[in-house]
């Protein structure tokens, strides 16, 4: 029988930048480089679905509590951004993907009113409990009842097939409920991969990205995505530009 061919189109969407030490997000390479990155979010469509993955940062000073490096103009805002560089509303938005809840990532959920809300049952589990190191990342606002209503969210038990052609696969290892979205496109299958990999160095070098909360989980969710992805969109890479759907090639 032959598949009915759903590609999907994929666009970066910068929200916000964060000045670092680029050691933070390739285990110890790079140490006393200064660099900024951006943070990303993802908007892809099939001609029927207008998806969105990871809406951005809710409060920058309640980020920067977390992250003093972080930084937003009001244009990255995940509203502004979206119009700007596709011309959508936040009314256009009918899904939502949740990489994980740290508030770089869920932040503007809030304002997706018409979207139903994908994430690992285990995150969800562990935004509302989480371990000590990781406990600033999480923003309740972002992800709570005011925010998202209950009937919006679907709580997902490992890797899912969404629509024909995008699929959210379980990568563990930067938090314990942690996904990443595989999406068939025109030039192959791509990963937006949240933050089990920050940059490309990440997966094409195998180093730890920021933030690793299960150590052997983090190496075996990377390879997990060697071995099902041609092209790569890290959570923060600077090498990606936004509106740009040019992505990196996994080796």
């Amino acid at each position: 029988r032959q598949m009915k061919n759903h590609k999907w189109e994929v666009t970066p969407i910068q929200v916000g930048s964060i000045d670092l030490d680029r050691s933070e997000m390739t285990h110890f390479k790079g140490k006393g480089e200064r660099i900024t990155v951006p943070v990303w979010c993802a908007a892809a469509t099939d001609g029927e679905h207008k998806v969105l993955i990871d809406t951005g940062i809710r409060d920058i000073e309640e980020y920067k509590k977390s992250e003093p490096g972080a930084s937003r103009t009001a244009s990255q805002e995940i509203h502004n951004a979206l119009h700007s560089v596709l011309g959508w509303s936040a009314e256009d938005v009918d899904t939502v993907i949740n990489t994980h809840l740290h508030c770089d990532h869920c932040g503007g959920n809030h304002m997706f009113k018409n979207a139903v809300f994908y994430i690992q049952e285990t995150e969800w589990e562990e935004a509302f409990d989480p371990i000590v190191p990781e406990a600033p990342f999480y923003d309740r606002a972002s992800f709570d009842k005011h925010a998202v209503s209950y009937f919006q969210w679907r709580f997902l038990r490992g890797d899912t097939l969404i629509y024909p052609g995008l699929s959210v696969i379980t990568t563990p290892g930067h938090t314990r409920g942690h996904q990443s979205v595989l999406l068939d496109t025109a030039d192959g299958v791509l990963c937006v991969a949240g933050d089990i990999c920050n940059t490309a160095e990440n997966i094409n070098e195998n180093l730890e990205p920021n933030i690793v909360v299960m150590v052997p989980e983090t190496y075996e969710s990377l390879e997990k995505i060697r071995r099902f992805a041609l092209l790569i969109l890290p959570g923060h890479d600077p090498n990606i530009k936004n509106g740009c759907n040019k992505f990196i090639r996994i080796f």
